[in-house]
């Protein structure tokens, strides 16, 4: 009834959903298909030309086979920075109440936070914190969907309804958390309150930039009022970025012993670019073929980067 190539990407589609361990809704969101239509394709019984259908699921794959030629940055290094936060994070979830790790952009806050939540997935959340979850109880919601807790209407039911799902022990960590208001901060301080009173520990993580921490009394600085109350609080920069940090997150540098190589990229992360801007630089020459000395150069200019 099919083509060989549409048989294909067909088998393509069960060894996504077996490698992902997902459903096929849950597969076509990823291919930007219904579910139903999925399933009537499969079946032989999509009532139209299912052309088009096969059309978007081949260059989704397709897609796929072309980043596989693209550089791919390491999940996760241990750098000087992105080590320190994940001890305050694991140091807040054994001690429970708040903790503050602050820093410029780009420099391994947001790493971190994901490396302690997949070392530790059955008692820690992360949560990133965006503009549109400005009102106490969108982040309520937000909470409750990521724990399983039952989602009720009211503010103080939703809130019940959060401290009853979370555990002793447990640890919330909230990035890009400048966005957070005061009152906000409130109400999740006011969880750990409660596991404090009960003889326990919850802890709360605030991860975020240093302007929401270091402006003590500006109005975009209501997150410092509570720095009083943490039980850790530390601010970290891009002068702290090691060139030990630049082998660890390109070990094909240190590997083929490129010093100057090495040397370049420590400085280019140590600018307000950062860690993310090296990452970003040397992805690029990467794919260009080309990560030798005049290569970062000649890749830096032509991203107009200031070395």
């Amino acid at each position: 009834m099919y083509t060989p190539e549409q048989n294909e990407l067909l088998s393509k589609i069960e060894a996504l959903k077996k490698e992902k361990g997902i459903s096929q809704n849950e597969v076509g969101k990823l291919l930007g298909i219904s579910g139903t239509a999925l399933s009537q394709i499969k079946n032989g019984k999509y009532p139209a030309d299912p052309q088009s259908i096969f059309d978007a699921i081949a260059e989704y794959f397709g897609v796929k086979e072309r980043a596989k030629l693209t550089y791919t940055e390491i999940d996760y290094a241990p750098t000087n920075i992105s080590t320190q936060i994940y001890d305050i994070i694991s140091v807040c979830q054994v001690k429970g109440g708040l903790a503050v790790a602050a820093g410029d952009a780009g420099i391994g806050k947001s790493k971190a936070a994901q490396k302690f939540v997949e070392d530790h997935p059955a008692n820690s959340i992360l949560i990133t914190v965006n503009p549109c979850l400005t009102s106490i109880k969108s982040l309520l919601k937000v909470i409750a969907e990521r724990i399983g807790a039952a989602p009720e209407r009211s503010r103080d039911e939703l809130w019940a309804s959060i401290a009853k799902k979370l555990s002793d022990g447990m640890v919330m960590i909230f990035d890009e958390a400048q966005h957070l208001t005061l009152k906000d901060i409130e109400v999740l301080r006011s969880f750990s309150d409660y596991f404090n009173d009960k003889k326990q520990t919850l802890g709360i993580c605030f991860i975020g930039n240093t302007e929401t921490i270091a402006r003590v009394g500006s109005k975009r600085a209501e997150f410092a009022q509570i720095a009083n109350r943490t039980k850790q609080s530390k601010t970290y920069s891009r002068a702290e970025i090691l060139k030990d940090d630049i082998k660890k997150l390109f070990p094909i540098l240190e590997s083929e012993h490129m010093d100057k190589e090495i040397d370049f990229l420590h400085r280019i992360a140590r600018t307000p670019q950062a860690i993310r801007g090296a990452i970003n630089l040397f992805s690029n020459a990467y794919d260009n073929e080309n990560y030798t000395y005049n290569g970062l150069i000649a890749m830096a200019q032509f991203m107009a980067m200031e070395y």
